[in-house]
């Protein structure tokens, strides 16, 4: 099961963690892992090359966790609209294959 935990602080997304593995198929032909991944590097590049903000991003199997703790406000806000559709992307995924991932959205101080 993949998780996905959005962290959102003064009605900003602020950070999302993804965990784990879908195991819809084998390796190489699983497209839930296949979509979180395409959706994971495309976001990676629009934060970097398009909005020019450098996140903290970690990745390595089966894990990526994004923050934007260390971003000036107004750096946070332009990253908004990239993480709004990130979490859209998400929750498309889960309608289609809840029984593979599993989205929370919790509110940090």
């Amino acid at each position: 099961m993949i998780n996905v935990i959005f962290k959102k602080k003064d009605n900003y997304l602020v950070s999302f963690n993804i965990n784990g593995h879908a195991e819809y198929d084998y390796e190489g032909y699983d497209i839930v892992c296949s979509a979180i991944s395409a959706l994971c590097i495309t976001f990676a590049n629009g934060i970097t090359e398009v909005v020019k903000v450098n996140a903290k991003i970690s990745e390595h199997d089966g894990y990526v966790d994004l923050n934007l703790d260390n971003q000036t406000r107004e750096q946070i806000k332009r990253c908004q609209v990239l993480m709004e559709t990130m979490l859209l992307g998400i929750k498309c995924i889960e309608d289609s294959y809840g029984d593979y991932i599993k989205l929370e959205v919790e509110e940090v101080q």
